[in-house]
């Protein structure tokens, strides 16, 4: 399965790298991981925004 950055997510879904990233940290994009601390985030292509999902 083919991953996405925050910067791809961020086009996608119409928030912030870093907004993206809090996400991220909070476990609210499930299956979304780093090689190590402060690496680049691998979001899976088919998630969906944690916004969308929540109706916010």
């Amino acid at each position: 399965m083919a991953d996405m950055g925050t910067k791809e997510a961020s086009e996608k879904w119409g928030y912030s790298q870093a907004t993206i990233s809090k996400w991220c940290r909070e476990g609210l994009i499930p299956n979304a991981t780093q090689d190590k601390p402060n690496s680049p985030w691998h979001i899976p292509k088919d998630s969906q925004c944690p916004r969308k999902i929540k109706g916010a």
